[in-house]
């Protein structure tokens, strides 16, 4: 199987950290892959400073003739047999390789679309939709966007270095000392970029209202602006000051699997997600989730069982659950414990490739029953 990922930004953050994910899992697993990206973007810079089979590709205007010869000429020569595209620009290029070669759609975000015949068209052309959430799977079948037969929902995963944690005290313990921590505050994680669907005010202000009841937490935020949001970060800066609550600001860290072990409870308060790897991620190395029920959170993020779920955009009731959290601990053990354990069972990142690759098998096979389609494999 000859597979090519195509991203059209030029930004970092989930859904082109994951997609350089499954590249390089693809590789180190013998599969022949190349990523087409814009070279003057991030995605395109990471995976070349990785090692990655990176091809430059422009998608910003896809349907026009030099982007569509572009791009089929590529799938020749590397006698692609499917094309696995993740945002609309590059799917709308995509579509024109269908005589060519297979094409999955996937879907990262579960913010809601306006069906029309044309992007109905544009999305049933394709022979499979991966979707990160089945909320989004669901809503994309009930929209006419997507066939039940040809939507999968291939949740988030994580990978080794979250089960396996070389000697976490002394990691802990180097962190804390890096940042600025004490050995005996009480931290929590928040991994993510700085954006306001991300709802990081709302946690700051959480934390200002725990403060109000005596409850003294230091937060550490790991996740980076983008040029449009960064008026938003200087915003959180300022909010926390004003607050008297302490956030270090972190910036975009590659080492998450270790900082989460700073921390004694991870916190998400997105008004939007589909469904976070950081969830999982939390749950492998053993941290204890408090989230915003919204989108596909609820799927893995069970109350009272995996972690605990808040309402979106409402700091009283985020305060209490972490609360909650930091005041029993022989609870919060337990719900830690039944995390770990679903994560072990499901969400490792060999058994979601895995399932990756049947979506795509079945894909090929479907493309090979369209007329004119020229797949080989």
């Amino acid at each position: 199987m000859r597979i090519l990922h195509t991203i059209p930004g030029r930004n970092w953050g989930g859904m082109e950290h994951r997609t350089l994910e499954q590249v390089r899992w693809l590789v180190g697993h013998g599969h022949d892959v190349w990523l087409a990206a814009p070279a003057d973007g991030d995605p395109y810079k990471r995976a070349e400073a990785m090692g990655l089979p990176v091809v430059p590709m422009n998608f910003d205007r896809p349907w026009r003739l030099s982007s569509l010869r572009a791009l089929r000429a590529l799938v020749r020569e590397k006698r692609i047999d499917i094309i696995d595209a993740h945002v609309t620009r590059d799917a709308k290029a995509a579509l024109g390789c269908l005589d060519l070669c297979a094409l999955v759609r996937s879907r990262h975000v579960n913010q809601p679309l306006k069906p029309s015949f044309m992007r109905r068209l544009q999305w049933r052309l394709s022979d499979h939709i991966i979707t990160v959430a089945e909320c989004t799977r669901v809503d994309l079948v009930h929209m006419g966007l997507a066939d039940a037969k040809r939507s999968t929902s291939i949740g988030g995963w994580a990978d080794e270095r979250f089960f396996d944690l070389p000697d976490p005290v002394a990691t802990r313990a180097r962190l804390r000392a890096e940042i600025g921590l004490g050995a005996d505050d009480c931290v929590l994680v928040c991994v993510g970029m700085l954006r306001p669907d991300k709802g990081q005010n709302f946690l700051i202000e959480a934390l200002s209202l725990l403060k109000q009841r005596g409850i003294t937490l230091t937060a550490v935020f790991a996740g980076s602006a983008t040029a449009e949001s960064a008026d938003y970060e200087a915003g959180l800066k300022e909010q926390a000051k004003a607050a008297g609550v302490t956030v270090h600001f972190l910036g975009y860290r590659e080492d998450v699997s270790e900082l989460m072990q700073t921390g004694d409870l991870v916190v998400i308060p997105s008004l939007t997600e589909a469904q976070p790897r950081v969830a999982v991620q939390a749950f492998a190395t053993g941290r204890p989730v408090v989230a915003c029920a919204v989108g596909g959170v609820p799927e893995i993020v069970k109350d009272g069982e995996t972690g605990w779920l808040v309402p979106p955009a409402q700091p009283a009731a985020l305060a209490d659950a972490i609360a909650r959290v930091v005041g029993d601990p022989v609870e919060t053990a337990r719900i830690a414990k039944g995390a770990r354990a679903l994560a072990e069972h499901a969400m490792r990142f060999d058994h979601r490739m895995a399932q990756t690759l049947d979506t795509y098998r079945t894909a090929i096979a479907r493309a090979k029953s369209r007329p004119l389609v020229r797949v080989k494999s």
